[in-house]
């Protein structure tokens, strides 16, 4: 039986110190998401005379005034939601897989030039990218993806940070399970699709989420190259701009709340997939 290892004074009163700081910083982000929910029930006046205060009565109604006012470029606050789900859900899936399988043939397989693969992702992660703004968009432009559903095949990435955290799962993932499925008549295509990936679930889940969190609360490079096809994030923008000529906070507080609600849920179902270690699987010999 193990013996109970006694902690000193000062690892108790560190660990004591990092738990108020945590308590304290989770207890602020509680109170904001509240503070959105009692704001989008109140009506403009009570937020901007008192914006601590409860509203008298609850106004429900300024969520149907959200879909009534959200018109942007001619689309509608449905029409912003789906692109907001189109761009941002099939986008990342896009990304993680090919930066997935890019990670896995470079690593499980050697050809010419694959061992430079690595650090060039480091390079490039390290080299500024200012001022490309304008090649690119000159570049997207000519392909016909400026204000095209199809912008979303730009997601299609291998030399990406991701390709880091895939590379070294790959790398200490055993070549046994290949084959294995070799001996079975599997080819290459099934021993990825079949064995291989599907060990990589957890970590790519958890790359998902990020890499579709980051999209869906984005709105700088929508608002660029998708002026015509706006997310909820370019709606919420263009309303804050429109406040001047439209005072509707509360519209406006509603709509950020519509936006949290997804990521706050998806967070719920997927907390341990984010903030857990992921451990590598092996055969023992």
């Amino acid at each position: 039986m193990k013996a109970f290892k006694r902690k000193s004074p000062a690892e108790i009163a560190l660990h004591l110190f990092v738990s108020v700081i945590f308590a304290v910083v989770s207890a602020s982000y509680v109170y904001i998401l509240f503070w959105m929910l009692k704001s989008s029930l109140s009506t403009h006046t009570e937020i901007v005379m008192n914006p601590f205060s409860f509203p008298k009565e609850l106004k429900w109604s300024n969520f149907k005034d959200l879909v009534r006012y959200f018109n942007i470029n001619g689309n509608t606050f449905w029409n912003m939601l789906f692109n907001s789900v189109w761009f941002s859900v099939l986008g990342a899936l896009l990304q993680q897989f090919t930066t997935a399988t890019f990670a896995y043939c470079s690593t499980k397989y050697k050809f010419f030039g694959s061992k430079l693969i690595y650090p060039t992702i480091l390079v490039i992660m390290t080299l500024p990218i200012y001022g490309s703004e304008g090649a690119k968009y000159r570049l997207i432009s000519q392909l016909g993806l400026v204000d095209s559903y199809a912008h979303v095949l730009l997601s299609i990435a291998g030399f990406t940070a991701s390709y880091l955290y895939y590379n070294a799962f790959f790398k200490n993932l055993s070549w046994g399970y290949a084959e294995a499925a070799m001996i079975d008549g599997a080819n290459d295509f099934k021993i990825y699709t079949r064995v291989m990936f599907p060990q990589a679930t957890p970590i790519f889940t958890a790359l998902f989420l990020t890499t579709w969190l980051t999209s869906w609360n984005s709105y700088q490079s929508a608002l660029v190259y998708l002026p015509n096809l706006p997310t909820l994030p370019v709606g919420i923008y263009q309303f804050n701009q429109e406040m001047i000529y439209r005072a509707r906070m509360d519209v406006l507080i509603a709509a950020c709340l519509v936006v949290t609600i997804p990521a706050l849920i998806l967070f719920i179902i997927f907390n341990k997939t984010l903030t857990t270690n992921l451990s590598v699987g092996g055969l023992k010999g």
